[in-house]
C-alpha cells in the first residue's frame, strides 16, 4: 500500500462507519429529545401523502372522530381525479415553547379524469393535541376541490 492510501483508506473507513451509525439512529435533535416536534412533522407527511395518493380512509386516520364523515364526503372520487404532488409552506405555531397547535398550508397538483389540465387544491391544515402525549389531529379546510364536480 502506497503511504498517501493508508490515511486516505482509514478516512474512509471512519467516514463509513459513521454514517452508517447515522443511519442506524435516525436524525440527531439535541432540541428535541423526545422527538414531540418530528411527531407533528411526521404526522403531516403521512397524512398529506395519504390525499395525494388519494387514500382517504387512511387520511382519515389523522382527522378527529367526530369531523371523519364530513372529511370523507368532501373528497373527490377517485374515478373523476388524480392529486400529483404537493407543496407546503411554513409552519405557524401559536406558543414556541411547548406546541399544541399548528397551522400549514399546502398547494395540491392534480387534475381531473375529465381534462387532463393541472389545477391548484390549496388545503389548510390546523394541527391539535391536548397534551403532548396524544396524537395530533388535523382540521382540514380544502379549496378548490369544486373543480371535480364535489360539493
Amino acid at each position: 500500500m502506497r503511504p498517501f492510501q493508508r490515511p486516505l483508506s482509514l478516512f474512509f473507513l471512519i467516514g463509513l462507519a459513521l454514517g452508517g451509525l447515522a443511519c442506524s439512529y435516525g436524525e440527531y435533535r439535541p432540541d428535541d429529545p423526545m422527538n414531540k416536534g418530528n411527531s407533528l412533522d411526521a404526522s403531516h407527511r403521512a397524512y398529506t401523502n395519504y390525499v395525494r395518493w388519494s387514500k382517504f380512509d387512511e387520511a382519515a386516520s389523522y382527522v378527529a372522530v367526530a369531523d371523519r364523515p364530513a372529511f370523507l364526503a368532501e373528497m373527490p372520487d377517485f374515478d373523476l381525479a388524480r392529486f400529483t404532488d404537493w407543496k407546503a409552506n411554513a409552519w405557524e405555531f401559536q406558543e414556541l415553547e411547548n406546541p399544541t397547535n399548528a397551522v400549514i398550508e399546502v398547494t395540491y397538483r392534480a387534475y381531473s379524469m375529465s381534462n387532463p389540465v393541472e389545477i391548484k387544491i390549496k388545503e389548510k391544515q390546523q394541527w391539535s393535541r391536548k397534551d403532548s402525549d396524544e396524537p395530533w389531529r388535523v382540521k382540514s379546510e380544502f379549496t378548490g376541490l369544486g373543480q371535480f364536480g364535489t360539493p
